[in-house]
């Protein structure tokens, strides 16, 4: 089997306001360092606006943060809301992080499908694909040229030189988040990678990936999938569930409740009367990674085998929890047990 690289997605926990951040910040400074001890490839950070819960607005921030705190760590967004940036300003950011870590930079990118990230900066939904098309190729184009004349859908702009340059050559690499026909032959036609969301299930990958890989071979690219998950690991899968699926469990009735998921997917949605019906025997299946070593490695192997998946990026908490010190475990754990099974 050839090597699965791993990362960790840290996620906020449920202050209101997001009160006492800046102990949140270093307790997703201390998991990346151990993750980057025990093995894990990288830590990357989401980004949500107008949140009550205290998500980080500035992925890209953050990572410079973690950057100086580790050595060999990738860091990066997974994923960076696109529309929202000034394609100058983000390119610009962006290859300064690649530098201030010396070359770890992933740029994960995502259209936004959150209406109130998008209402606190006046984009328009209907925008977002073109915003998202002309950002990717802008940035891509600008860290290999100077000088460059660039003519998008939305974006016009002459003579352009952006500085500093990104450490790696040709440039970083860009991932791109997609669950939608478009948003897929996108992440095909200028991704480095398609990642995947946390919702839906790998039978439904399968056939999204179907999309990716032929647009991407279409535009002589090697198709590449980041899978996105939840995670845990336990010395028992009996223990893992107990620690975990609550949690989890808190996050996905939000999606659930905000329409993320589909009857299409799951049909025995359409027969559930209550959010109380929605529950973890019922989402699990094909979803989660969650159990004791074996377990994990297991499904792990069975992801990689059936969607050619070669990168999965782990989601240890939610702003519910489990705590800090329990993740520091369960990471840890991954790291010693579990990683060393596809090195």
């Amino acid at each position: 089997m050839a090597r699965i690289k791993f990362g960790i997605f840290p996620i906020t926990e449920d202050w209101p306001d997001g009160a006492d951040m800046a102990r949140v910040y270093n307790e997703i400074v201390a998991e990346a360092r151990l993750a980057e001890s025990v093995g894990f490839d990288s830590c990357l950070i989401t980004e949500h606006h107008q949140q009550a819960d205290g998500y980080f607005p500035n992925p890209l921030m953050v990572s410079a943060g973690v950057a100086r705190s580790t050595t060999t760590l990738k860091v990066g967004s997974c994923v960076a809301l696109a529309p929202l940036y000034n394609p100058i300003r983000l390119t610009e950011d962006a290859a300064l992080l690649d530098v201030i870590s010396g070359g770890r930079l992933i740029l994960g990118l995502g259209a936004s499908y959150v209406s109130e990230d998008l209402a606190a900066f006046g984009v328009d939904v209907s925008q977002r694909g073109a915003l998202m098309e002309d950002t990717v190729r802008f940035l891509q184009e600008a860290w290999t040229h100077d000088n460059l004349d660039f003519d998008g859908e939305v974006f016009h702009f002459k003579n352009m030189r952006v500085t500093p340059k990104p450490v790696q050559q040709p440039r970083p690499p860009v991932w791109l988040g997609a669950w939608t026909p478009q948003g897929l032959r996108r992440a095909g036609r200028l991704g480095d990678a398609w990642v995947t969301d946390v919702i839906n299930t790998l039978p439904t990958f399968k056939m999204f990936a179907e999309i990716y890989r032929k647009s991407a071979e279409k535009a002589g690219k090697t198709p590449s999938i980041a899978v996105l998950r939840e995670c845990w690991v336990a010395p028992s899968t009996d223990q893992a569930l107990e620690e975990y699926a609550e949690h989890l469990m808190t996050s996905h009735k939000f999606y659930y409740e905000a329409g993320g998921y589909s009857p299409l997917v799951d049909p025995w949605i359409t027969d559930l009367t209550s959010t109380d019906e929605f529950t973890y025997d019922k989402v699990s299946p094909d979803r989660f990674i969650i159990g004791s070593p074996e377990h994990c490695i297991s499904e792990i192997e069975r992801w990689n085998a059936e969607l050619g998946s070669d990168y999965f990026v782990m989601r240890f908490r939610h702003p519910t929890g489990p705590t800090h010190e329990k993740a520091l475990a369960s990471i840890k754990l991954f790291g010693e047990k579990v990683i060393p099974a596809f090195a």
